[in-house]
């Protein structure tokens, strides 16, 4: 049987920077939150206080509705919890959360308190510095080692007068380092706070232009546009290095003497939040440059860092706050589609 609702938090946790929550510790239900919690959330008191746990947990989580009472339980016979957890905001919003438990006595009551800190800049310069790092210690490796060996191969190939091919080789070599250079500057683009003005932005339009760039840039390869719906977001210069690297990565991989790439704009109808898909007919995307973006773990020695265009597209959704999915085309071929939370357009 839970507790009373008649529990309050002291007014004076309004005027505190962190987030409070006091829950029942038999059934995890809200007795009472603080300001902040509010704008943390999304939603208002009164929801919040007739929510489960899991009404706004983030659906990619693989966190549940029991696992948030177990921990409140512990805390209850106390032991202290402290764990990372990401919610989902009204507006489809990803955010992520420190959640720190501890038990507590409200007018003779024992009841659990929740510390709530936002985390989603930290979180960010984690993955930041994981992706320098496999950069840094596999990529850059790989390249340099195979531009030394086909050095040595220049060299032999002076002796013989055959220079034209290993000559294209190193320049090839050469301008993947600068792409990777380029790739890691717009993560850097991104992730800086206030580096770049986020505005609405009619994301048709700004995919309209965009396939117009890159029809001028590959002549060879077939791009179509399907705008379903009038959809904005609130973005930055970031969601066009995204859907630009999409696109990129659609024609570079294809295995097609035409490849044909289909972009997609529309209202995601389980979400309800804007979705841009980047359609192919190419091999599949590696499923190691897929889980690296995911997982805490090494680069092997099969992971060859084509993958960086990918870590822009993530990090960009990231800062959005959105969702990065990566699906099989049907009948083959691959889906990235980028699902964002949706704002009203600006006026023209």
């Amino acid at each position: 049987m839970g507790l009373s609702q008649g529990v309050s938090l002291p007014a004076a946790f309004d005027d505190l920077g962190v987030g409070i929550v006091l829950r029942d510790p038999e059934t995890g239900a809200a007795l009472d939150i603080n300001d902040r919690i509010e704008e943390l959330y999304g939603y208002s008191r009164a929801d919040i206080l007739e929510m489960e746990i899991g009404e706004f947990t983030a659906p990619s989580t693989t966190f549940s509705q029991d696992e948030a009472v177990d921990r409140l339980h512990a805390a209850a016979a106390g032991e202290s919890q402290v764990f990372e957890w990401q919610i989902e905001r009204p507006t489809g919003e990803l955010v992520w959360i420190r959640v720190r438990l501890n038990r507590t006595t409200i007018d003779d009551t024992t009841c659990v308190i929740a510390e709530v800190r936002e985390i989603t800049e930290y979180k960010a310069r984690e993955r930041r510095l994981r992706l320098l790092n496999r950069v840094v210690r596999h990529n850059l490796r790989n390249e340099t080692n195979v531009l030394m060996g086909y050095a040595d191969r220049l060299k032999q190939a002076v002796e013989e007068e055959t220079l034209e091919k290993e000559v294209e080789t190193i320049r090839e070599i050469a301008s993947e380092i600068g792409t990777m250079s380029d790739s890691i500057r717009q993560i850097e683009e991104i992730a800086t706070p206030d580096a770049t003005q986020r505005s609405p932005t009619d994301i048709g339009e700004l995919v309209e232009a965009i396939v117009a760039e890159a029809r001028a840039d590959a002549t060879a390869a077939e791009i179509t546009v399907d705008i379903q719906d009038d959809v904005c977001v609130n973005a930055d210069t970031g969601l066009r290095h995204a859907i630009t690297h999409a696109i990129d990565n659609a024609i570079e991989h294809n295995d097609h003497e035409v490849p044909s790439i289909e972009v997609s704009v529309a209202i995601d109808s389980t979400t309800g939040q804007a979705e841009i898909a980047v359609s192919d007919n190419g091999p599949p995307i590696p499923d190691v440059e897929i889980d690296v973006l995911r997982e805490d773990v090494e680069a092997s020695a099969t992971y060859h860092g084509s993958g960086i265009g990918l870590w822009v597209m993530q990090w960009c959704v990231d800062s959005l706050g959105g969702e990065l999915v990566f699906e099989e085309n049907t009948p083959r071929g691959n889906v990235v589609r980028f699902l964002l939370p949706r704002v009203e357009c600006a006026e023209p």
